[in-house]
């Protein structure tokens, strides 16, 4: 080992000392050294900026996103339903601005709130076969097409179409779906009330789904009880619905035509005294108008003008007799 340290301190006397860089040479490395330092710092400031840039880019585009999306990709309002009667005054709310007063032909879109006051009524037309009637103090959505939102009063529906449009009716104690039928859905406090008058309806609430049948009154609770009596079809409680039917317009049509519609918003059954009564209807064609009369003035106004009267029955049925019967 020490002859090698010895062989090595020789070589390095041979060597010499290492030559040592001119000052022109160390000013150029210095220099050098400082541009790229200062570069890279350069670049590291430009990718802090681009950063910067990017997040404040992202923030305006979410600010944008959230200020203008509703507007361009909320869904539109569509046209469901044409208002065929007032009775005082009716006022529609869209979303988020202020009621208007409407009138009679005028149409109501989804998304929009309609309301009667204590003294109006109302009747619309949903698509084409079902006739919607709005009660006194009556406040009710329109969700969707297929859909309303029952919050205050009462809504009658009368479908008379084999293949009856969709339409359910929610209100804070359940929901009612129509199978075909004439029937009422009211508020009253926390509870609805569904009353059957033809037909069928499906009811779901908290305890489940249940059905509701022609005849049957029908009391649900929030916490899903659910109470039922009965309440025939021309009772008394149906009245302010026929005297809110839309306008029956006679010309044109039969006698026979006018009295089925009698009867339906009545809730009674026709019956004729005689084959040549029943025929007699048929064949006879009215003229004029009924404008302002519930069905049974009406009924008496018609009849006052053919062959036929009506004679005295169960209070259930209308019967129509000829003049000679």
């Amino acid at each position: 080992m020490k002859s090698d340290d010895t062989s090595i301190e020789a070589l390095l006397r041979e060597v010499g000392a290492r030559d040592e860089p001119s000052a022109d040479m160390m000013r150029d490395v210095e220099a050098a050294v400082h541009a790229e330092w200062r570069s890279m710092l350069q670049q590291r400031r430009m990718r802090r900026r681009f950063v910067a840039v990017g997040i404040a880019a992202s923030a305006v585009l979410a600010v944008g996103v959230a200020l203008f999306a509703p507007r361009y990709f909320s869904p539109q309002p569509i046209e469901v339903a044409q208002i065929t009667r007032i009775d005082g005054h009716l006022l529609v709310r869209p979303a988020a601005e202020a009621a208007r007063e409407v009138a009679v032909a005028q149409s109501v879109s989804t998304g929009e709130t309609i309301q009667t006051d204590d003294r109006s009524r109302a009747a619309l037309q949903l698509g084409d076969s079902v006739s919607l009637r709005l009660d006194h103090g009556t406040i009710v959505k329109v969700a969707a097409a297929n859909e309303l939102v029952l919050t205050a009063g009462a809504v009658y529906v009368d479908s008379q179409a084999q293949n009856p449009q969709e339409l359910t009716i929610r209100t804070d104690a359940g929901s009612v779906r129509h199978v075909g039928t004439q029937y009422e859905v009211r508020t009253h406090a926390d509870d609805m009330v569904v009353s059957v008058r033809e037909g069928r309806v499906m009811i779901a609430n908290a305890a489940g789904t249940s059905s509701g049948v022609a005849g049957e009154l029908i009391r649900v609770t929030p916490r899903g009880q659910i109470v039922r009596s009965t309440v025939a079809a021309h009772d008394p409680h149906w009245q302010w619905a026929a005297h809110t039917a839309p306008q029956f317009d006679i010309n044109d049509h039969t006698l026979a035509v006018f009295l089925e519609w009698v009867g339906r918003e009545t809730g009674r059954k026709v019956v004729y005294s005689s084959s040549a009564a029943q025929s007699a209807a048929s064949e006879l064609k009215l003229r004029g108008s009924i404008a302002g009369l519930d069905p049974d003035t009406a009924l008496s106004a018609v009849l006052s003008t053919t062959q036929l009267h009506r004679y005295q029955t169960k209070d259930e049925l209308i019967g129509i007799a000829l003049a000679a019967d």
